[in-house]
């Protein structure tokens, strides 16, 4: 038969409850105690990195939960030294197993309820989107029947009048003529707009044509520059062999009738 020592080891490996001791450590989430609260009134003890007195407060952490202890009372934006000293020495080992068995359920409970509302957000933004897509329907068809039915009851009203005999002729002619007038400014408008797309595509087909003028008259600059540079070697070219028939005439070498010739082409 098991002993007691044997399931609490057992136990304990299950749930890995951490015994803490009287030393220091990470300090752990605290809640609010009127009964321990405030700076520590004694000299002693001193938190290690600053050197002051350290504040009351009680643990809200796992297997630690209700322990008092005294922490550092630098907070924000610096390095905390953590629990300075122990009030209260371990829990027991079935307490400190209970108190992460009581944590596990809250974990597990608020992750729950958190997995819950994400999918009650969920659904309930899928049910507005769909409510709004069949509000904005229902307000289209609403609108297009508002329109029918204004229509119809002027349609309506102008038949009974008309039957009735209430009706001007000149009123009548009237409308007839400004109906008219309406749908000579739609045509007129519908032509100006036509007008204005005809002049941008002559615009932009204007455009490409000074563009392909100017790419025209880019080319024909840059050929002409080549051919002034050959003209200017031809030129040389055309020195240096005046030259040699010059000195070829002097000098009396071939036929002085052929090298003439060639002199005559040159200067020409």
């Amino acid at each position: 038969m098991p002993s007691w020592n044997d399931e609490e080891m057992s136990t304990e490996e299950e749930c890995e409850v951490v015994s803490m001791d009287m030393g220091l450590m990470e300090e752990p989430d605290t809640t609010v105690e009127p009964l321990f609260c405030g700076q520590l009134e004694l000299a002693h003890p001193k938190c290690i990195l600053h050197q002051l007195r350290p504040i009351k407060r009680v643990a809200f952490e796992g297997p630690v939960t209700g322990r008092r202890f005294y922490g550092c009372p630098v907070q924000e934006n610096c390095v905390n030294c953590g629990v300075v000293e122990w009030v209260d020495g371990p829990w027991p080992n079935v307490l400190q197993r209970c108190l992460c068995k009581l944590w596990e359920m809250f974990h597990e409970q608020n992750f729950g309820r958190v997995q819950d509302k994400e999918k009650f957000e969920k659904e309930l933004a899928r049910l507005k989107s769909g409510h709004e897509r069949e509000l904005a329907k229902l307000r289209t068809e609403n609108d297009k029947l508002c329109i029918e039915y204004t229509k119809l009851v002027d349609d309506v009203s102008k038949m009974f009048d008309w039957q009735d005999g209430r009706v001007d002729k000149k009123v009548y002619q009237k409308q007839v003529e400004e109906e008219e007038l309406e749908k000579k400014k739609e045509l007129e408008e519908k032509a100006m707009l036509e007008v204005q797309m005809e002049k941008l595509k002559l615009a932009k087909e204007q455009r490409c044509i000074l563009q392909s003028q100017a790419d025209i008259i880019k080319n024909t600059r840059k050929a002409m520059k080549a051919v002034e540079v050959d003209r200017d070697v031809l030129k040389k070219e055309k020195a240096k062999l005046e030259l040699v028939v010059a000195e070829l005439l002097k000098e009396g070498y071939g036929s002085k009738e052929k090298l003439e010739q060639i002199k005559a082409i040159l200067e020409s």
